[in-house]
């Protein structure tokens, strides 16, 4: 037992001893085998002291005497001891220069990561740039063009309560019947196309198309006052007109909106009182004028519904309706024969409050009380 651990011991001073370079006499050349310099792209290998061999041992010398405890006892754990211990002796350098290329291969992740984020960042700043460079062309070529916001221009209706003509079935588009003037100024978007109908130098005429069929338009806004505003929008479906917004007050939104159904007007509103509430509201059948509702106090609730024959080509009233107390139900109706009033029909409520007014008619066979609508 003294004899061996005599050669442990002399074993584990040769290991912890550092290694000493050869050294030649002068004048002589070193070995053809001897590289003098390694490359610069090369890792250098660090290296190892005796403390982190030492180190290195003594750990692998506790989980040999671990094993050899748990194998054969406290021989075995001697045992262990020993052959741990020279293990780690041997091993010492392996171990480190493998730690040590762990370390330079994730240190040269941790560069490649920060080269590609500069990278990306460069490259962000490129296209900032460009982007910029092309809205600072985009801006002085349509400095005159506004910002794209609702509206459009319509034909107003004569006021009172009496039938109004419709307006124009079927308005005419400045990008369908007026010849462009080839002055616009080009625009670094494909899918739009910028004109100017009067040829006063000015773009007047926007026009956007269906970036996946771009013979498609689906938005038109015009600036039909010359002025470079846009005050009328178009909305296209499929290629077909579905509705048309006006600014017809010069307030920057639209107060005027015809709805299409295929070629041919469906619907109208107005607010015509500026307060952000449709006041006028008519309704088509096939293009002609059917029906017409009036909001004629401003209380934001329609009360006056003219009806129209749609079988006739001019527009002849069938029947008026009013709601006199503003609750939303009529309380007189007024029927009509190819225009002439024939009969007038009014609730309790709706007589109590014309003789109040006083607003009854003179005749008394003008008017008929009635608890709910007559035929």
């Amino acid at each position: 037992m003294n004899r061996q651990s005599a050669l442990l011991i002399l074993g584990m001073f040769l290991f912890a001893c550092e290694p000493v370079p050869v050294q030649f006499p002068p004048g002589s050349t070193q070995p053809p085998n001897v590289t003098p310099s390694s490359p610069p792209t090369a890792r250098a290998t660090p290296q190892v002291t005796g403390s982190q061999r030492w180190q290195h041992a003594w750990t692998k010398a506790v989980e040999g005497a671990f094993m050899g405890l748990n194998l054969g006892g406290p021989f075995g754990g001697a045992g262990g001891l020993a052959l741990g211990l020279l293990t780690g002796l041997i091993t010492a350098d392996s171990h480190f220069g493998d730690l040590n290329n762990q370390i330079q291969t994730e240190q040269q992740k941790d560069q490649q990561l920060e080269s590609a984020i500069d990278q990306e960042l460069q490259n962000q700043r490129t296209l900032e740039n460009q982007l910029a460079g092309v809205a600072s062309d985009a801006g002085s070529a349509g400095a005159d063009r506004p910002e794209a916001t609702k509206g459009t221009q319509s034909q107003a209706r004569p006021g009172g309560n009496s039938p109004l003509p419709k307006p124009q079935n079927n308005i005419e588009l400045a990008s369908i019947n007026k010849p462009a003037v080839p002055t616009a100024p080009a625009v670094p978007f494909k899918n739009m196309e910028v004109k100017d109908m009067n040829g006063d130098g000015v773009p007047d005429l926007w026009i956007y198309y269906n970036p996946q069929r771009p013979s498609e338009i689906l938005r038109q806004e015009e600036s039909t006052r010359s002025a470079g505003t846009v005050d009328t929008w178009s909305y296209f479906r499929e290629g077909k007109l579905v509705r048309r917004e006006v600014d017809t007050k010069g307030s920057g939104r639209p107060d005027t909106i015809y709805y299409y159904d295929g070629d041919k007007i469906a619907r109208e509103e107005r607010d015509e009182n500026g307060r952000g509430t449709m006041s006028y509201r008519a309704s088509y059948q096939d293009g002609r004028l059917a029906k017409v509702e009036k909001d004629s106090d401003g209380q934001g609730r329609m009360n006056i519904w003219i009806y129209f024959d749609t079988s006739e080509e001019s527009e002849i009233v069938l029947k008026e309706e009013r709601d006199l107390n503003g609750d939303g139900i009529p309380d007189l109706w007024s029927y009509y024969n190819h225009g002439k009033l024939v009969r007038r029909d009014i609730s309790a409520i709706g007589l109590e409050l014309l003789a109040q007014q006083e607003q009854l008619p003179v005749a008394n066979n003008e008017i008929k009380l009635v608890s709910t609508p007559g035929n």
